[in-house]
């Protein structure tokens, strides 16, 4: 079976310890990558205005954005959606589960998995997380019409 393409580059950058240069194609992808960037770096700046009015860390904002109500994913699977390693959250779901905003008990099927799901005092703080969230300048600076355009465009590449 052959390599996808960007295996196949990656492979022939490791070869020749250089990193290729792309021809000219490759400056609209870098300008996408470069804008998303700088829209992520907004976002974070954006999130440090309300996170600390919130009384949450970056990570505890995480956990709970990924955590829907009424869902009960494993310790394991909420870490996969939040992009760390379970032991790296395990703390963050001790210190929400002190607040009383997540419940972790023992999976039916298995009580050595550990289940999380929202408490009612942490749905409530989701909402208001949601919803501070989604007041991001940037994107509320766009017409409607291009705020659906934005959203189509990541659907699609998401």
């Amino acid at each position: 079976m052959a390599a996808a393409p960007a295996t196949r580059w990656l492979d022939k950058a490791q070869e020749s310890s250089k990193v290729p240069v792309m021809g000219g194609d490759s400056e609209p992808r870098e300008e996408i990558m470069r804008r998303l960037m700088d829209l992520f770096a907004q976002t974070l700046d954006h999130q440090g205005t309300f996170l600390e009015t919130l009384g949450l860390t970056y990570s505890q904002a995480k956990l709970l954005w990924r955590l829907e109500a009424g869902d009960t994913p494993s310790l394991k699977e909420l870490a996969r959606r939040c992009g760390v390693d379970p032991s790296n959250l395990a703390g963050v779901v001790d210190q929400l589960s002190e607040r009383r905003l997540v419940l972790s008990r023992p999976a039916a099927h298995d009580k050595r998995v550990r289940v999380i799901r929202l408490t009612a005092d942490g749905v409530r703080l989701r909402r208001r997380l949601v919803a501070c969230m989604s007041q991001n300048p940037a994107i509320h600076a766009l017409p409607l019409k291009r705020q659906e355009q934005l959203l189509d465009i990541l659907r699609e590449v998401s």
